[in-house]
């Protein structure tokens, strides 16, 4: 709604003016006096809670997309505890300033009478000081390493996890080191020169504003993506869509608001660990979501959607580290979502992911992980009475290696080429692949049919459509990938085919789910599932 959003805007506004009222106190309040000591220390102390509390936001919600259980509520009360713990501080801040404004003793440089019984802490105190300047220094590296990788993005595998974090979390970032900045500069303040204090004020405010970048941006992700979803699906897409579905929709592709305080876990029905294949000395298992009241009036009409998981065909698995949040928001709108496991190759690469179960490991190439899938079709088909699963109406969807697996089984099935492989009484309505590694596996040593490594030489005229997330700081899954997979719709006469671009994002940058990413490309993958089932 138009207020909540307005908001989330003036929320961020409000933190960064916390912020400067805090500098302001620490450097007019007059230490000598009893009471502007204790505001002094007061002011330190709020510094730290808005670092500890922009991190137990982001944990909070990041708890929230990664717990199964509709029961476990912790992230969300995290989140919300961090959020108020703030609000109250800064409250404190305020009333206290008010209060005092005319109290010149309080705000002037009166010295204190008696400040025998304080000399007692000085060594104690200088003892901290040194502890908080290094770590405020190491901050100050940290934030600028971020900041350099948001905007310039990456450039060896091990600043993956450097840029997938800090694009997605950066506004929470800007105030943890715009926080970390003004602690360095409040005790160095008076100890360096003009020139140094003013370079290290001026760094850190370019650590901030850089890291809050891909939240600036998001504007234009926005209207990038309605202008790319209307080229495929048509001008008047959303004249398809009844009015009294939209209330079961995002309002806006994204609310600055629900990117702090989260998106709350949606009702749904649960049943873990159901198993569907037992062959080749392996055991694989699927998790199924199902709303409540077999989803009756729901806009998903029990349509299935098939979740596989990424990992670099080595690791992952399905639950927790697939997104538990979003297959609970499918379901709650009424569809029957399937998350899915299938073989892997057994790398020493995953030997220290302690996450990847190792009974579904094997000497499994591209082709193995298609025909597992395949399995779970036929399974599908022969069970979909007791989930009250629509296999007529079938959506996959996967990230990274399951993003390319999604497409190479979403469009063989549809193929009709593969009918040793797959159940041929389903019915693919949709393929929406995130940051898809097409003909990447070659990097991992696994193999398989050319057309299955690429799917994209599975694309035909009568193709079903594809919705593609694709960040623009990707290199583990460069953004060409997706640029040629659409190109090669468009040369089959198939205009049904959508990438919604985001600038900054790199890997995996939908793993926040109430992220600017995340929640702009929700906003139209829930859009465009109605349109096609």
């Amino acid at each position: 709604m138009p207020l909540w959003d307005i908001f989330g805007i003036v929320l961020t506004i409000t933190l960064f003016e916390n912020l400067l009222l805090i500098y302001l106190n620490l450097v007019k309040v007059n230490k000598k006096s009893k009471f502007g000591y204790r505001l002094h220390i007061f002011c330190y102390i709020f510094l730290v809670f808005i670092i500890l509390g922009m991190w137990g936001m982001m944990q909070g919600n990041l708890l929230s997309s990664t717990t199964i259980s509709n029961s476990f509520m912790g992230g969300y009360a995290l989140n919300h505890i961090s959020y108020f713990g703030i609000l109250t501080f800064g409250t404190t801040l305020v009333m206290i300033d008010f209060l005092t404004r005319k109290n010149p003793k309080f705000w002037g440089r009166e010295t204190r009478r008696d400040g025998s019984k304080y000399i007692k802490i000085l060594r104690f105190k200088e003892i901290v000081k040194k502890i908080i300047i290094i770590t405020s220094w190491i901050g100050l590296c940290i934030g600028a390493f971020c900041a350099f990788i948001t905007l310039f993005g990456v450039f060896e595998f091990v600043t993956t996890q450097i840029a997938f974090f800090s694009s997605q979390y950066g506004v929470f970032l800007s105030f943890i080191f715009l926080a970390n900045t003004i602690i360095l500069l409040k005790i160095k303040k008076g100890k360096w020169n003009r020139k140094k204090f003013r370079r290290v004020s001026l760094t850190g405010l370019l650590i901030s504003i850089s890291l809050l970048t891909p939240f600036f941006v998001s504007n234009i992700n926005a209207i990038s993506a309605e202008a790319n979803f209307t080229e495929a699906f048509g001008l008047n897409w959303q004249s398809e869509i009844p009015t009294t579905t939209y209330d079961y929709f995002l309002q806006t592709s994204f609310s600055t608001a629900g990117y702090y305080l989260g998106v709350p876990p949606k009702d749904c029905i649960v049943i873990e660990n159901l198993l569907f294949y037992d062959n080749e000395s392996i055991k694989l298992y699927f998790d199924v979501y199902m709303p409540l009241k077999r989803g009756e009036g729901l806009p998903g009409q029990n349509s299935t959607l098939i979740r596989i998981h990424g990992g670099g065909w080595v690791s992952g698995d399905k639950g927790g580290s697939n997104m538990a949040q979003m297959n609970k928001y499918f379901a709650a709108q009424g569809y029957i979502v399937f998350d899915i496991q299938y073989g892997l190759y057994d790398s020493p690469i995953a030997a220290m992911d302690l996450s990847t179960p190792s009974y579904n490991k094997g000497d499994f190439n591209i082709d193995d992980m298609v025909r597992h899938i395949g399995e779970f079709t036929k399974y599908l088909t022969e069970n979909a009475h007791l989930f009250g699963a629509n296999v007529d109406s079938v959506f996959i969807s996967g990230s990274s290696s399951g993003g390319h697996l999604a497409s190479a089984v979403g469009l063989a099935l549809t193929s009709g080429n593969y009918s040793n492989l797959f159940s041929q009484n389903i019915t693919i309505k949709g393929i929406i692949p995130f940051y898809p590694s097409n003909g990447q596996m070659v990097y991992f040593g696994i193999d398989g049919r050319e057309e299955f490594t690429n799917p994209e030489k599975l694309i035909g005229s009568e193709s079903p459509p594809c919705l593609i997330f694709q960040g623009t700081h990707d290199v583990l899954t460069y953004f060409g990938i997706s640029r040629n997979f659409r190109a090669t719709y468009l040369a089959k006469g198939n205009v049904n085919c959508a990438i919604i671009w985001m600038l900054l994002g790199g890997h995996t940058s939908d793993f926040y789910f109430s992220g600017h990413y995340n929640q702009i490309f929700l906003y139209y993958m829930e859009r465009f599932m109605y349109l096609h089932q």
